[in-house]
């Protein structure tokens, strides 16, 4: 039963936009913590299964704690709070699942991602359609709206095509560990092409190099196959800088994060050693740094990066071996080199499961 409830739980997370649907979120959370609570009471707390990652772990944790400690706005702090405590637990769990639990997840977290791959198809074909319509009736003439429409980028059930390209590059690589359905592939794949999200795609493809690379496949086909995925990116490419507004070429993403980055080392530079607090951190125009790394030294300081980096450091020494796992996760990281997602629940406390995944044995991994 208790296996029952977490599967549903990873399952729905990412149908639950945290930015559009506050209140779904909210009660989300509060099972999910409820439910973590009662699991670690049930089954106790065996330290020993994050031994390999228990100091940058600790240390990272004191850093979220000082963080909150010396915030700005601690009532901010502490509702931005819930998403690491939720991570951590969840990587825990990850850690402490048996062989049988483990493979179910995965089975749970590839599912949900096949699911969302066919409402992405879906929208590209018909959901927009449906959009302009409904625009046309309520009257909505803003050129920016009708233009989002217009570009047939997918996002559901996210707000934005690129959170679901980070979200579906993550979930790709597991289903290397689906040796029985290997088709799987080809929804995700195509429901990623049609965001057309360049940072996504580059992530993935950097992922799969890494990936052919330590499974001993860089020889012909796997530098086909390569050469292949390149010339889609580039096909992808070329079709976003034919757009007629300059708001959809990727010269204009390019320089916004450029942007973004250079605000948010000027917030670093007033605030190194303890930064803004949890949920402190905002720029001129935007919410999110369009760089996580860069996110977590403004808003918890020098230390709350360098535990971080360590702690990511820890569990691929630790797990490197479970190259699916180790690349779904890797993926994640490197796109967050130029987007948000890990501070969007409703996609990284996927991948904080994933990374507790990573930290066991091979031969636990499904067949």
């Amino acid at each position: 039963m208790m296996l029952g409830i977490l599967l549903i739980l990873i399952f729905i997370r990412p149908f639950i936009s945290s930015l559009a649907s506050f209140c779904e979120n909210s009660i989300y959370t509060v099972l999910l913590l409820s439910f973590l609570a009662v699991w670690i009471i049930i089954r106790g707390i065996h330290l020993h299964k994050v031994k390999p990652i228990i100091f940058p772990l600790v240390l990272f944790i004191v850093a979220l704690v000082i963080s909150l400690i010396f915030s700005r706005n601690r009532a901010i702090s502490i509702e931005e709070l819930y998403k690491y405590a939720s991570g951590i637990l969840l990587l825990y769990i990850g850690i402490s699942l048996s062989e049988k639990e483990k493979n179910s997840v995965i089975v749970c977290i590839v599912l949900a991602g096949f699911v969302i791959s066919l409402t992405a198809i879906y929208q590209y074909f018909f959901g927009f359609q449906n959009l302009l319509i409904y625009a046309a009736k309520k009257g909505v003439s803003d050129p920016f709206v009708l233009d989002y429409i217009g570009r047939r980028r997918p996002f559901y059930p996210f707000v934005t095509p690129n959170i679901l390209a980070g979200y579906l590059g993550m979930i790709i690589p597991l289903i290397f560990t689906q040796k029985h359905k290997p088709w799987l592939i080809i929804p995700l794949s195509f429901a990623l092409l049609l965001t057309k999200s360049m940072g996504a795609l580059l992530s993935l493809f950097l992922g799969l190099i890494i990936y052919l690379y330590l499974k001993g496949n860089l020889k012909k086909k796997g530098i086909l196959f390569l050469v292949v995925l390149l010339i889609i990116i580039t096909g992808v490419l070329i079709s976003r800088y034919v757009a007629q507004k300059s708001h959809t070429l990727p010269m204009f993403s390019v320089i916004m994060r450029l942007n973004y980055w250079e605000e948010t080392l000027r917030i670093i530079k007033i605030h190194p050693w303890l930064g803004t607090g949890l949920g402190n951190f905002n720029l001129i125009q935007s919410r999110y740094a369009h760089n996580s790394y860069l996110q977590v030294w403004a808003e918890a300081g020098i230390l709350g990066i360098v535990s971080f980096l360590w702690l990511m450091i820890a569990v691929f020494k630790k797990g490197f071996r479970n190259l699916s796992l180790t690349t779904a996760s890797a993926v994640f990281l490197m796109h967050n080199f130029v987007d948000f997602t890990f501070f969007l629940p409703e996609v990284s406390l996927i991948w904080w499961i994933l990374l507790g995944l990573t930290l066991i044995p091979p031969k636990i991994i499904s067949k």
